[in-house]
C-alpha cells in the first residue's frame, strides 16, 4: 500500500495518481510512509497525521507572564506550525512546533534570569 501525500488515501502499489485528489504518487519515498500510529513515534509528523502540539498556550502564557517579545515570537511559530499541520505538511509543522518549544523555553529562562538579576540588584526594594 502507498498513501497520498496530500489527502492520505490508501492506494494499490504502482498507482500513479490519487483517485481522490489527483496528486502524483510516483515518488519512491511514498511507498515507505506508514500511517499506522502504533508503529511510529508520536512526534514523527512526517509519517502520520497523529498527535500534534503547537505550544500556543505556553506562548500566550509566556507573553502575559514573563517575556513579551519571546512570547510573541512563540505565538508566531505556533500558528505557523498549526497552519502547516492543517495543510498536511507534517515535516514543516514538526520543525515550526519544535522552534516554538525552543522559543518558549528560552523565554522562560530569560524571564527567570531577569527576575533574579532584578532581585539581586535590589530593584524590587522600596527606598
Amino acid at each position: 500500500m502507498i498513501y497520498c501525500p496530500e489527502c492520505g488515501t490508501a492506494h494499490e502499489e504502482g498507482s500513479k495518481t490519487c483517485k481522490v485528489c489527483g496528486a502524483a504518487l510516483s515518488q519512491p519515498a511514498l511507498a515507505k510512509l506508514n500511517w499506522d500510529k502504533a508503529e511510529t513515534d508520536d512526534r514523527d509528523y512526517s509519517k502520520h497525521p497523529g498527535w500534534f502540539k503547537s505550544y500556543i498556550v505556553e506562548s500566550i502564557l509566556l507573553t502575559f507572564c514573563c517575556c513579551l517579545p519571546m512570547g510573541i515570537l512563540g505565538i508566531v511559530f505556533s500558528l505557523q506550525a498549526f497552519s502547516a499541520y492543517k495543510h498536511k505538511n507534517y515535516e514543516l509543522a514538526a520543525r515550526k512546533s519544535d522552534t516554538a518549544r525552543k522559543v518558549v523555553v528560552c523565554g522562560v529562562i530569560a524571564g527567570f534570569v531577569l527576575f533574579v538579576l532584578l532581585y539581586v540588584t535590589g530593584a524590587f526594594l522600596e527606598d
